[in-house]
């Protein structure tokens, strides 16, 4: 009975201070760690920025319906400013997707040497002089100093735009259209005549681009 008594643990007040000051450390640790940064907000909204940006000008046109997207203006040597400035914003009269507070940049990513290109498409901060009857972005200066964040997609842009041609086929007889209908027919030559085929499949290339927001 004495050799158990002996064996048993005492609890006294120094253990349970010093288990106490182990949880309160712990606690705090993992407080520290788990506790949300404060530019985790703005750093989300930059990204967010960005992807909606970066989908309007893959999917948007100020044409009529079937004409290049503003993605593919851009990748086909269109000015990037006046686009820019209507769908990403710079001024008061172009306020755009994304705010005076954040710059932006478009880039396009180079396969030959494996890297983006040195000179963007477009940096906001860098505009600081009129042209194509626009006025200087209301960003220019601006440079990344707190947050940065970025989008990517995918362009397949015609170089060539493609023909799907037509057929000289209007299922009429070996001998032709009368004569009195040739200049009405859309058809330019006598079924049995060899095949006129003008069809051109175009030139296609893969671009990869991406738009920074910063601030």
């Amino acid at each position: 009975m004495e050799s158990a008594e002996k064996q048993g643990f005492i609890f006294s007040l120094d253990a349970f201070i010093a288990f106490t000051l182990i949880m309160v450390t712990v606690g705090m640790l993992l407080f520290i760690i788990g506790a949300p940064k404060s530019f985790y907000p703005s750093l989300e909204q930059a990204h967010q920025l960005a992807q909606d940006t970066l989908q309007v000008l893959a999917t948007s046109s100020d044409g009529a319906a079937g004409s290049p997207t503003y993605l593919e203006q851009l990748m086909s040597g269109e000015s990037a400013k006046p686009i820019m400035f209507k769908v990403a914003g710079g001024s008061a009269e172009y306020p755009g997707i994304i705010p005076a507070g954040f710059g932006y940049r478009l880039e396009k990513y180079n396969f030959k040497t494996g890297g983006w290109d040195a000179d963007p498409l477009y940096d906001s901060g860098k505009d600081c002089a009129e042209s194509h009857g626009l006025p200087p972005s209301d960003r220019c200066g601006k440079e990344f100093t707190k947050i940065r964040a970025s989008a990517t997609t995918f362009a397949s842009i015609y170089s060539s735009p493609p023909n799907p041609g037509k057929s000289p086929y209007c299922y009429l007889s070996c001998f032709g259209y009368p004569t009195e209908h040739n200049n009405e027919h859309p058809c330019d030559a006598a079924p049995c005549n060899v095949s006129k085929w003008n069809f051109d499949s175009g030139a296609n290339s893969i671009q990869l681009v991406r738009l920074t927001v910063y601030a």
